[in-house]
């Protein structure tokens, strides 16, 4: 009963996400945003952070990164795909949003931080 109940959660935060991605992606046309990563420029990653981290040992990493889903998603975030960057002192970061401007990135980035995410932003890098 348990493991249905876990597979119809991860059902509705998989729904959700879905959802999410094309009204973003809509709501980005309308402000004039290229969602082609061919053709836009740059923009700036703003970044949720986690727990320092082993990066040799697997089950380290992978702990870390589960427990910053879990405090992304208690913030109210629920990303359409995870997308991991690793810092240089091996802290686990999940990039929460894509935008064009530092200016964009610093409002979002102080939202975040209002739900008590720990917060950096970072040129989009590839």
């Amino acid at each position: 009963m348990q493991n249905a109940i876990r597979q119809v959660e991860e059902s509705i935060l998989r729904m959700t996400a879905v959802v999410r991605a094309r009204q973003a992606a809509v709501t980005a046309k309308s402000f004039g945003e290229e969602p082609n990563p061919k053709l836009r420029p740059r923009g700036w990653w703003v970044l949720a952070c986690g727990d320092p981290l082993d990066e040799a040992s697997f089950d380290n990493r992978e702990q870390a990164r589960e427990r910053l889903l879990a405090t992304t998603r208690k913030a109210g975030l629920v990303l359409p795909e995870n997308i991991w960057v690793w810092d240089d002192n091996g802290t686990a970061q999940l990039v929460i949003s894509t935008v064009p401007s530092i200016q964009r990135a610093n409002i979002l980035a102080q939202k975040l931080r209002e739900k008590g995410l720990i917060i950096r932003i970072k040129r989009e890098d590839f």
